[in-house]
């Protein structure tokens, strides 16, 4: 069965998650004993001030979403993706390898956890003193997958867990920008996809909800003429569950340049996100090779800062801690 969890979490986005028994457990929950103060203890990173990137200035020295080939997108082997975040000034990574259940999917079975567990060690081990390495999972997310995420979930143990929907209304969103279909609704896919997120957020799974607005991401142009009334409720409903469940949201910045693909969560959501309350903030570039291991993060940082962030955040067997940009 599912472990179910117990959140410590006030409004300001403090606290941490821990099973009702109060015992250390796989899967979301791995905190023990009692709450952790988000800006207080955990980790601290090193960071060189102004360190330049690829794509401009960055002082964020953490990247919370990478894939490699234990992913069976990933192009890059976890050597490879650790040698290209140092390269790239950063000092903390989180690798989210995919897990999927859509049984249709041709990559349906391909994550093998204790393959995944032996090489995230075996990374520790190489870059230890130049690179803090932490064990990630992204999920797809579904209603119609039912219950099965989280038992799935449940005897796994990671630092962090990225719930995301990458598709909704019958439409795989990530093919989108290769060809948008004469017959598609916006509003419509807009509805289904903040319905599937909006029970993501509620299900206790994740620590993070990945790329808000996922449509957005992929077809900014088509979504930002729908970006009304009606569509601010929407995303504020997630935002305000998120906040009361103590789940982040992601700053994704993957493909901006390669592709122009959007920011996801933008500059708008941010503010927004920040002014109902919201501190719990992860970021990171989804590379799945690495030559895009900074992709987007010089963007990121300024959205972030002018939304009013001071810090993203950072995991340790499930517990947050603050990772400051001016550290």
């Amino acid at each position: 069965m599912a472990t179910r969890f117990c959140v410590a979490m006030s409004l300001r986005g403090e606290g941490a998650a821990w099973p009702r028994n109060g015992a250390r457990r796989g899967g979301v929950a791995a905190a023990t004993g009692h709450a952790t103060r988000l800006f207080g203890g955990g980790p601290k990173s090193k960071t060189r001030r102004g360190e330049a990137t690829a794509f401009g200035v960055s002082m964020i020295r953490v990247n919370y979403h990478l894939h490699s080939t234990y992913s069976a997108d990933g192009k890059g082997a976890m050597p490879e993706m650790c040698q290209a975040a140092i390269g790239a000034g950063f000092t903390e990574v989180c690798f989210t390898e995919h897990l999927d259940f859509d049984r249709q999917d041709k990559d349906y079975g391909f994550f093998d956890y204790a393959a995944y567990s032996a090489g995230i060690e075996e990374a520790r081990a190489a870059y230890a003193g130049r690179l803090t390495i932490r064990k990630g999972l992204e999920f797809d997310f579904r209603r119609a997958y039912g219950t099965e995420v989280g038992e799935v979930l449940a005897p796994m143990e990671f630092d962090f867990v990225l719930g995301s929907v990458h598709s909704a209304a019958g439409y795989a969103i990530y093919r989108l920008p290769d060809g948008v279909p004469a017959e598609l609704d916006v509003r419509e896919l807009l509805a289904e996809y903040f319905a599937e997120v909006e029970a993501l957020a509620a299900s206790g799974w994740c620590h993070a909800i990945g790329h808000l607005d996922y449509v957005y991401k992929q077809v900014p142009a088509l979504v930002t003429p729908q970006r009304d009334a009606w569509y601010w409720c929407q995303v504020e409903r997630i935002l305000r569950r998120c906040i009361a469940g103590g789940v982040a949201i992601e700053v994704n910045t993957r493909h901006m340049h390669l592709r122009g693909l959007g920011m996801a969560a933008d500059g708008e959501i941010l503010k927004r996100y920040r002014t109902l309350g919201g501190r719990l903030l992860t970021a990171g570039t989804d590379a799945h090779r690495p030559s895009d291991i900074a992709d987007g993060v010089a963007e990121a940082e300024k959205a972030i800062r002018e939304a009013g962030f001071t810090a993203v955040t950072g995991y340790e067997r499930g517990r947050p801690y603050a990772v400051p940009l001016d550290a």
